[in-house]
């Protein structure tokens, strides 16, 4: 699949908003790491550790983009 089929958004950001954004992910990490401790229910932590790995998979895309 090329990335118009897959809905490939590519978005330019200057240094200090790729850091910006780096630091937005990792307290929204932390907020879903809390959040999964306090749930009991099998349902909603599963949504949670869903978006957890999604947040994670952004997290390293920004991060790789950063290293260029």
């Amino acid at each position: 699949m090329g990335a118009e089929e897959q809905g490939v958004t590519t978005v330019a950001l200057a240094q200090h908003e790729t850091e910006f954004l780096l630091e937005v992910l990792a307290s929204a990490e932390t907020e879903l790491l809390t959040e999964l401790g306090r749930t009991e229910t099998r349902d909603y932590r599963h949504k949670l550790e869903n978006r957890l790995n999604l947040l994670e998979a952004v997290r390293l895309k920004v991060s790789r983009g950063a290293e260029r």
